[in-house]
């Protein structure tokens, strides 16, 4: 799975937080190489947890729909 899209989400928003990858990483009790890994698309290398306290402390949601389902306004707005 093809997962680079979350990767430029997390890397995105960390800097609009303003966080170094070292005090992201301290925040959300995983290492920095686990925020390296994260942040390159190496998601698959890492577990769901650790993804799931790095995106807590940015203050985002993992969200699961439907395959091939049509984005919503609000998802066609975030991508704008």
């Amino acid at each position: 799975m093809e997962l680079t899209w979350l990767a430029d989400i997390i890397k995105k928003n960390r800097k609009l937080k303003k966080y170094t990858q070292a005090s992201l990483a301290e925040y959300s009790s995983t290492s920095i190489n686990t925020i390296k890994k994260v942040e390159s698309g190496f998601l698959d290398e890492v577990g769901i947890k650790k993804v799931e306290s790095v995106l807590d402390i940015l203050e985002l949601e993992l969200c699961v729909r439907p395959k091939g389902r049509p984005l919503t306004l609000d998802e066609l707005n975030e991508k704008s």
